[in-house]
């Protein structure tokens, strides 16, 4: 099925200017370093960061290839926090995770792992299980720990939101070309926290019934993303301002560190409403995000009127919604995330499921 902008969540943060109590510098940290400091929980790297977007093995050896050969490295960046002096890795975190891994295992703290054979490296790293380098060329895993990374460091609030915002920005900006990273990948890293974990965990719960939905399988954060537009949208309608990605940002941040309660009953508000969703479904022409998030929307917003409604009322519903003006193909073209239409929407969809 061929998916409509109505798939894709806007990025729209053109407004966001470098807050002046943001501050930049420069520094060199060796591989040693950088490693130490992993270790500390100093740099904070979340493992689920960037689902499908590590390196390959070649491009992990082809770097620490560079390294041992001292040849000029990118640099990283780094926002450090001020409130709490954790880092959080902007840009390079392919490569410090490169160094991290590498160093572990040739201090036997992780499995050992073989490079793949490739003709452009040195020969001593090409093959060449890392505990056997370890053991018979120590000079290479020196090499490699005092290899230095030009890093730039941010420092910042990151419980400040003009800040989030700038970070949010740099990290679209940052990460171009084919591995790009997508907003709920960036949400994952800088709001990493039993929120996000939360998310993840539902998203797997109810991942039959949302490829159902969505009619897609679960890539890159999409099922995350869209359980997060949902609770927002429940409990924030009415403050909606676009652009959609501050919106969401500012929910994410805001219940980074949510408490068990709070947690509990997100799942209790999703459960039921995907329950009530599953008697009535959604039919073939329905698979956009814009679509799915107005009708568990406006199921949300009735659920003990519709606890005792058939299929075919709920079908009646969704065609009620769909028919609204709100709904209707310009509607859906350009700026479908601008506030005055995704409230219309919301608002069309809570009255479409009240039986009025």
């Amino acid at each position: 099925m061929e998916k409509s902008n109505t798939d894709f969540e806007e990025f729209d943060l053109t407004d966001t200017v470098p807050p002046k109590d943001i501050f930049a510098f420069n520094e060199l940290r060796s591989c040693a370093d950088l490693k130490r400091m992993y270790d500390k929980k100093q740099i904070d790297i979340s493992p689920a960061f960037q689902r499908n977007q590590v390196w390959k093995l070649t491009d992990q050896v082809r770097f620490l290839d560079s390294l041992l050969k001292n040849l000029p490295i990118p640099s990283m960046c780094i926002g450090l926090d001020i409130d709490n002096n954790q880092r959080i890795v902007i840009d390079g975190l392919q490569r410090i995770s490169t160094i991290i891994r590498f160093l572990s295992i040739a201090n036997h703290e992780q499995e050992d792992l073989k490079l793949p054979s490739l003709n452009d490296i040195n020969e001593n790293l090409s093959g060449k299980f890392i505990r056997e380098i370890a053991e018979n060329h120590p000079e290479i895993i020196e090499t490699i720990e005092n290899a230095t990374i030009p890093i730039t460091i941010l420092r910042c609030s990151l419980s400040n939101k003009s800040h989030m915002d700038y970070i949010f920005t740099i990290f679209h900006r940052l990460n171009t070309g084919g591995a790009k990273l997508n907003s709920q990948e960036i949400r994952n890293g800088i709001f990493n926290g039993e929120f996000s974990k939360f998310l993840t965990r539902i998203s797997a719960q109810y991942e039959k019934e949302l490829s159902t939905l969505l009619n897609q399988e679960n890539k890159r954060f999409s099922f995350e993303e869209f359980i997060l537009r949902f609770f927002a949208f429940n409990d924030r309608a009415e403050e909606y301002q676009s652009p959609l990605t501050r919106f969401l940002n500012e929910y994410m941040s805001d219940h980074k560190n949510a408490n068990e309660a709070f947690l509990n009953q997100k799942n209790e508000l999703l459960s039921k409403t995907i329950n009530i969703l599953k008697k009535g479904g959604l039919d073939e022409d329905s698979k956009s995000r814009v679509i799915a998030d107005a009708v568990l929307y406006g199921i949300s917003k009735n659920l003990s009127f519709l606890q005792d409604k058939d299929k075919d009322f709920l079908i009646s519903c969704i065609k009620k919604m769909k028919d609204n003006e709100y709904f209707s193909a310009n509607e859906l073209q350009e700026g479908i995330f601008k506030t005055n239409k995704v409230k219309n929407r919301l608002k069309a969809a809570q009255l479409a499921f009240s039986g009025v």
